[in-house]
């Protein structure tokens, strides 16, 4: 049973919700905070823009809708980051494995904060703004402050989607938990070192940003590595367990 649950939620958290990030943040914009601005851009429908780098974005309710789904699924990532370190207790690995396992710890914290803050959150203000407008309850000039104190909390210093202690606590975590757990696999020669640079890629990757371009590469790049290292550990199974046994 142990070992059935283990499979899935290393299939579950390190190959099937990884990609499905992927393919969400094809629609995670970037780049507006400065022009034309967080809500001039978000509170309405935009098409593809290079410098935005999202195929499309579909309006407040794609941004509420995006980080509801990619909460639950981050969480997947993280216990399937911590399932990595499993069985690692001893000499040097350990302790960067349990380095890795305390970014994880932090990257959950970091993540749900900015997400439950500047998306879940920022989604629903928005709705709400414009269904209130829509009413007649709040008129343009209310609009205005509204909007005005949206994208001043965009950029605070504490929990701004932009450069905010949550925003770089969560980013700064991923790629220290990937890091490590790179190193401590490697020290136990449980993967092979390509699949751990990619492991550390994706790491680097979604530290830089979760929206498009670098958030669809940084979780691909994870399916990719776990995919290997889970298939090259299989492999290496059948030769190791003869051994075992005559021991």
């Amino acid at each position: 049973m142990h070992k059935a649950m283990t499979s899935i939620l290393w299939w579950g958290g390190l190959v099937a919700a990884p990609l499905v990030l992927a393919g969400m943040e094809l629609f995670h914009p970037a780049g507006f905070t400065n022009a034309p601005g967080m809500y001039a851009y978000l509170c309405t429908a935009q098409p593809f823009a290079p410098q935005h780098w999202a195929l499309a974005y579909f309006g407040p309710h794609w941004w509420f809708t995006l980080h509801v789904i990619q909460l639950p699924l981050l969480g997947l990532v993280s216990v399937g980051l911590w399932l990595a370190m499993d069985g690692i207790e001893t000499g040097a690995a350990a302790v960067f494995a349990w380095l890795s396992r305390i970014a994880t710890f932090f990257f959950l914290i970091g993540y749900t904060a900015l997400d439950s803050i500047g998306g879940v959150g920022l989604g629903r203000t928005m709705l709400n703004m414009e269904a209130l407008n829509a009413a007649g309850k709040l008129d343009a000039r209310q609009m205005e402050g509204a909007a005005l104190l949206l994208d001043t909390n965009w950029v605070d210093p504490w929990i701004g989607g932009v450069g905010s202690v949550a925003s770089l606590l969560g980013s700064w975590a991923v790629f220290a938990s990937a890091l490590c757990a790179a190193v401590a696999l490697l020290l136990v020669r449980r993967a092979p070192w390509p699949a751990l640079v990619l492991l550390v890629g994706f790491g680097w990757e979604i530290q830089v940003s979760h929206a498009s371009p670098h958030g669809p590469l940084g979780f691909a790049l994870l399916a990719v590595a776990a995919t290997w290292i889970r298939l090259a550990g299989a492999s290496r199974a059948p030769a190791i367990a003869p051994a075992a046994v005559a021991a």
